[in-house]
């Protein structure tokens, strides 16, 4: 039986809020040829780095969510399903809005998508605020003001990086070198064209147009094709290891050891949404309880391979993760 009961994981990065509106399309505006939905049913769940947290809760670990919401009505909901899944936080707030992500879906077919968000970078005091924080979280026996209690030791940093503001260069940087000076591993789920802030990383999983930005060319989703460019960016950036996601294609693994390519574990995918965020999770669950790189992936596998089937941003428990192993 899997046990991530005693993983620990620090998450720091782009939080957001996914709501769903789900209804029935019977027919055509008469303002504009665009349908019209009924709504009967709405739904908010965590997405970004959020997503990553509620997915180590899901299937057992522990973790705590560094990030920022805005002085609104979505931030509050952020803060209390955190509180509902049993999800530690450190959310500053700021003057930006709550990134949100609004879909309005009708029967089966997305309609359209509402964003909600300002990609500004923090400014000077709150950048401050944020990185004395995360500098008492990171080292053992730390205490925080906002938890006023003793926290566990991390064994795992996850950097959640969806290009939103949050996650600048040096933020980055100063995150992965505090890590490592508490000997914490360091995963980032990587954004944009700017690799060189991840320097050091020992772990980043983008997918295939993710490393094509990266590398400059679009790199055909083949082993041979993913193995070169995944040692050009790691090369580059000076990185220890991607692991890329490949879609019906499965993972690829390219690092200090030999490369290693697993087949996709789902046959039927319904939605990709939030599948990245369920392998970083899972990822960093595994290699906290002690995993070796390579179960650690083919399980984190599986676990995308379960989401997918799902609709919009979903988790998974450890009873559905053991069913497919």
């Amino acid at each position: 039986m899997l046990d991530f009961s005693n993983s620990k994981i620090l998450i720091v990065g782009d939080v957001m809020l996914d709501k769903y509106y789900f209804g029935k399309v019977d027919r055509i505006s008469p303002e504009a040829p665009v349908p019209i939905v009924n709504i009967q049913k709405e739904e908010s769940r965590l997405g970004g780095a959020s997503n990553v947290a509620n997915n180590i809760v899901s299937l057992g670990g522990h973790s705590l969510l560094c990030g920022v919401i805005g002085h609104d009505l979505f931030g509050k909901e952020i803060e209390r399903i955190s509180r509902h899944k049993n999800i530690d936080t450190f959310l500053l707030k700021t003057s930006s809005p709550t990134i949100t992500k609004a879909r309005i879906i009708g029967g089966k077919q997305q309609i359209v998508r509402v964003d909600y968000e300002d990609k500004s970078e923090l400014n000077a005091d709150n950048k401050k605020l944020f990185r004395d924080t995360i500098s008492r979280i990171l080292p053992e026996q730390g205490y925080t003001y906002f938890l006023l209690a003793k926290l566990p030791e991390y064994d795992i940093l996850v950097i959640s990086d969806y290009g939103k503001g949050l996650i600048s260069e040096d933020l980055c940087r100063y995150l992965i070198k505090l890590a490592h000076k508490y000997d914490k591993k360091v995963i980032i789920d990587p954004k944009g064209k700017n690799w060189e802030k991840y320097s050091g990383a020992d772990i980043v999983t983008p997918n295939v147009k993710e490393l094509s930005d990266i590398v400059g060319y679009t790199v055909p989703n083949t082993d041979r094709a993913i193995e070169k460019a995944a040692r050009e960016a790691i090369t580059n950036n000076h990185l220890t290891a991607l692991l890329v996601t490949r879609s019906d294609k499965g993972m690829s693994l390219i690092g200090p050891i030999p490369p290693i390519h697993i087949p996709t574990h789902s046959e039927e995918v319904f939605d990709v949404s939030g599948a990245g965020d369920t392998v970083v999770a899972t990822l960093g669950l595994c290699l906290a309880a002690g995993f070796e790189i390579s179960e650690a992936m083919r399980t984190a596998n599986i676990a995308a391979g379960i989401v997918v089937k799902k609709v919009g941003t979903a988790t998974l428990t450890i009873e559905e993760l053991v069913q497919q192993k």
